[in-house]
């Protein structure tokens, strides 16, 4: 996955409970389109240990819902966070005032963006 600044990373959310494992990817509830700007890039580009995870709480983000039934979402106080783990792996998390949890599935994340460290020449 490919990450470039002043664009936008977007993610598929799924409601998380009994059935999620279940579900077909490529019908997922609503996605979220995160913007990434360079202190978001800056904090994704890590790689935590095999048994740790770090937790980046997003605020420049936007709902794309079409089902109706997830409209009153947008009426909600809901937040969003993005979790990296070991590999790097990244998943998003979005957590709703009616106490709902909506997640993406975890996408492999290599970055290839540069950062301007020329250190390995």
């Amino acid at each position: 996955m490919e990450f470039e600044q002043d664009s936008n990373l977007t993610l598929p959310l799924f409601l998380l409970d009994e059935s999620l494992s279940n579900r077909d990817l490529e019908q997922p509830d609503f996605e979220i389109s995160i913007g990434l700007d360079d202190e978001l890039l800056a904090q994704i580009c890590q790689n935590p240990s095999e048994d740790s995870s770090v937790a980046i709480t997003v605020s420049g983000y936007e709902l794309l819902i079409t089902d109706s039934l997830y409209l009153s979402i947008l009426e909600q106080e809901h937040d969003a966070q993005i979790t990296l783990t070991h590999g790097p792996l990244l998943s998003i998390v979005l957590n709703t005032e009616g106490q709902k949890t909506f997640v993406s599935p975890q996408m492999d994340m290599m970055p290839t963006f540069d950062l301007g460290d020329e250190d390995d020449e």
